[in-house]
């Protein structure tokens, strides 16, 4: 790879950053066009980084890519993140009996869930000492990661790629001000729950658990919608 192909790469990594920060605080809305003419003038940027940007934000949901019709922000309605949501579950659920198997096999990996759920438990502790959109979309970023972690144990690259695809927490920064300290307290406490199942190998109760904590993420998403 050449040192200006690398260049345009670190640049499009920047610009998609750019962009998800400002859809994230609300610069960009829901349903906005981002022509590339004008996100090349934002920033200051050719069209291949611009476009490369874009496709980046494409494949991790937030944006969404229409023939003829260029690209726009991704909505977040309820009903957007409850299909979502259930399709997500489905693909836990079947992945608990794997991700049980792995455990009683792999040490490792079952000292990398107990890592994840400490570091996604902090995450949580701290947005709730500083309830701030920063921090709760940091908070859930690792959230995303612990489950991810559950699916991966499928080994499966079929049910991994479309695991991947739903983008399951894209959109969860449009909760934050549906949730409380004791919302972000639930979701510590369901968390738990499912990693104790998964390390206890009760595969009845993971799979229990992680439809509880879905069930429990919908009820606080159609709150007040």
């Amino acid at each position: 790879m050449s040192t200006q192909e690398k260049d345009t790469i670190l640049l499009a990594n920047a610009i998609a950053e750019q962009l998800k920060l400002r859809i994230q605080n609300g610069t960009y809305k829901a349903g906005d066009r981002l022509p590339v003419r004008q996100l090349c003038e934002t920033f200051n940027a050719s069209e291949t980084p611009v476009k490369q940007a874009l496709n980046q934000l494409v494949a991790t949901g937030l944006l969404v890519a229409t023939p003829k019709c260029g690209v726009r922000v991704r909505s977040f309605t309820f009903e957007d993140m409850k299909n979502v949501l259930e399709a997500r579950l489905m693909i836990e659920l079947f992945c608990a009996r794997d991700a049980v198997l792995r455990v009683r096999k792999d040490p490792a990996y079952a000292a990398e869930m107990q890592n994840l759920l400490d570091a996604s438990n902090r995450d949580y502790h701290h947005c709730i000492k500083d309830f701030t959109k920063a921090n709760f979309i940091l908070a859930h970023e690792g959230d995303g990661r612990l489950h991810s972690a559950l699916v991966n144990a499928s080994h499966n690259p079929e049910i991994i790629a479309l695991y991947r695809t739903l983008n399951t927490h894209a959109g969860m920064f449009t909760s934050f001000e549906k949730h409380t300290s004791d919302t972000l307290q639930q979701v510590i406490r369901d968390h738990e729950s499912i990693i104790e199942a998964l390390l206890n190998c009760d595969t009845d109760e993971l799979r229990s658990a992680l439809e509880r904590h879905i069930r429990s993420t919908l009820r606080i998403l159609q709150s007040g919608s």
